[in-house]
């Protein structure tokens, strides 16, 4: 039987309307179960209004309906779901808490499931408890799906940047192994990027071999302000750094038929075009990925991360994915 223990959120940020970061502290006299970067735990809240997946939207992300009662109310219960770690290990041993970047899900006609809204909603400082298993698991860590590699490519999109911001946290303060690390991250806005200062910090320090590279699929005067973050979809930087063609471009090449060849047409005039952080080079982030010698991680949208393993695929590159079912993070 699953066992549960009660942790109360002693940090939230609301980062957009549909972000935030929190943190989470056990009970006192509890602790929280030692973790490798890239585990996850499963946490639980009630009075959650009650959802149930109807089906993946064309995006590749799950499709949520509101369950009712016989009485046209809708459901309220708990709630269990697991969700990837941001904290490194380093970083609970020293402070005792564990940070997670979540997503608020919507469902056909708006409405809020999995983490209720309240909690989104609640001002900072208010008392709200979470339940947690008390058990960390998962085995999408360095230690499970690198060996044997000289390099490290990670593919982290909206909250799937999660388990690798605890994996470079943790490679930071160890110092390194040894190996190159490479980080291509996007979200739709710098803001909903989160991490990006503290991996910019990362990076400069020096400690490993670490390249970092920021996106933002809907770019806004603020991105295009800072230099230091690039434009476009993971899925189409990708093929940008990797000599590919865009997956729009592809498409408007194949398509057969006066249908086929407008849609596709459509979609290129609506691209936002790959551009990298002007600091940077295609040609000097392929020199990093070494087919022979590298991995791709992946966590993310799983429509994006289909695209990103045919683009592996097709550079002969090897690919990892984040493989828990309805994964957020």
């Amino acid at each position: 039987m699953t066992q549960y223990k009660p942790a109360t959120v002693v940090y939230k940020e609301l980062i957009s309307e549909t972000f935030m970061r929190f943190r989470l502290m056990s009970a006192p006299g509890s602790r929280f179960p030692d973790y490798e970067a890239g585990k996850y735990i499963t946490l639980r809240c009630d009075d959650c209004k009650l959802m149930r997946k109807r089906g993946v939207a064309g995006d590749g992300k799950p499709i949520y309906e509101s369950e009712f009662d016989p009485w046209g109310r809708q459901t309220v219960g708990s709630i269990a779901h697991a969700y990837s770690i941001a904290s490194a290990p380093t970083e609970t041993a020293e402070h005792g808490w564990l940070e997670f970047f979540v997503v608020l899900e919507h469902g056909l006609h708006g409405l809020p499931g999995r983490l209720r809204e309240e909690f989104f909603g609640a001002k900072q400082g208010k008392n709200f408890e979470i339940a947690y298993c008390d058990r960390i698991a998962g085995n999408f860590t360095l230690s499970a799906r690198t060996g044997g590699f000289e390099s490290v490519f990670f593919v982290g999109t909206g909250t799937g940047i999660t388990p690798f911001v605890s994996m470079i946290k943790d490679l930071h303060a160890g110092g390194g192994d040894g190996r190159s690390y490479t980080l291509l991250h996007t979200n739709r806005t710098v803001e909903e990027l989160c991490y990006h200062e503290a991996l910019f910090e990362i990076e400069a320090a020096g400690r490993f071999d670490f390249m970092y590279v920021p996106t933002v699929s809907r770019p806004s005067g603020q991105a295009t302000a800072d230099k230091r973050i690039g434009q476009g979809r993971a899925s189409n930087v990708l093929r940008h750094i990797l000599d590919l063609p865009t997956k729009e471009d592809e498409k408007l090449v194949n398509a057969v038929g006066d249908v086929a060849r407008a849609a596709a047409g459509l979609a290129l005039e609506h691209l936002v075009q790959p551009v990298l952080p002007s600091h940077l080079t295609a040609k000097g982030v392929r020199d990093r990925i070494d087919p022979a010698r590298a991995v791709l991680l992946t966590c993310g949208n799983p429509a994006s991360t289909a695209d990103i393993n045919s683009t592996a695929s097709n550079r002969r590159i090897r690919f990892e994915v984040e493989e828990r079912q309805d994964s957020v993070g």
